[in-house]
């Protein structure tokens, strides 16, 4: 797709949600960026891409599709409605009330035959904390505990997105650290493990040079040799072995691929 694509932290999430949904897993999304008609769209457009081509997410998001594309966007639509997958936009969310979710969609997803086993947030800094008056740091130390607790008393595996401070974009490599983890130690302790994504393509966009000049020739030349490149740094993982790894972000089609 044109234009500058994200980092891809959302379109992780949502393929690896889809993955674990389709392998029987009951799943939970609760976002508080994006709205459900939103995350759906994305959801079918993962859903419709192969690895080579499928439906642009755009097409979906402004229903401007030729009947193949139709054709395939019902097809996922209806693979989607026989996950165990549920979505809900929650908009301003405290710990507490995240624990009613869990517990309200564990029961759901049982009635239907299914057991909820992984809970992803997007993202860890938007929840608030279920005290008043807190600093961001003691907020989202909080947080980070208080979602420990929630995998702990539910028995689930609990995914949480998170924003990292600004230090990662003052560094040349752009490579992310532990200690990037924004306003708290206390997310580096809590989890079991720590993923960060890197996708130079992300960077090299913001260092887009004058149209029409040599720099420009050789910035898009650079840019041709990084479109779609995704390292998973796996940080931390108590016990168990760190390293990296590389897959594919497909912006248009807002899949990642391992």
């Amino acid at each position: 797709g044109a234009g500058r694509p994200g980092m891809g932290k959302t379109a992780l999430a949502l393929s690896y949600a889809i993955g674990a949904a389709q392998q029987g897993h009951g799943v939970l999304f609760v976002s508080l960026e994006m709205s459900s008609t939103e995350l759906a769209a994305r959801m079918v457009a993962d859903l419709c891409f192969n690895g080579n081509d499928g439906v642009p997410y755009n097409a979906i998001r402004d229903g401007v599709l030729n009947d193949w594309q139709a054709d395939k966007v019902c097809k996922a639509r209806d693979t989607m409605h026989r996950l165990p997958f549920h979505v809900v936009d929650a908009g301003q969310l405290t710990v507490g009330r995240l624990n009613t979710l869990i517990r309200r969609h564990a029961r759901k997803m049982a009635a239907r035959g299914h057991k909820l086993e992984l809970v992803i947030v997007d993202y860890l800094q938007l929840l608030s904390s279920d005290a008043r008056g807190r600093s961001n740091y003691e907020t989202v130390s909080e947080v980070s505990r208080g979602l420990k607790a929630a995998a702990k008393d539910h028995g689930v595996a609990v995914f949480a997105l998170a924003q990292l401070s600004r230090e990662v974009e003052k560094r040349p490599d752009k490579r992310p650290q532990l200690s990037d983890l924004r306003d708290s130690g206390q997310i580096e302790q809590d989890a079991d493990a720590v993923l960060f994504l890197l996708r130079p393509e992300y960077y090299h966009w913001q260092a887009e040079p004058e149209k029409d000049t040599s720099a420009w020739d050789k910035w898009e030349a650079e840019l041709r040799e990084m479109l779609g490149a995704i390292e998973f740094i796996l940080a931390k993982r108590r016990n168990g072995v760190t390293g990296a790894t590389f897959g594919s972000f497909y912006g248009t089609y807002q899949a990642v691929r391992g």
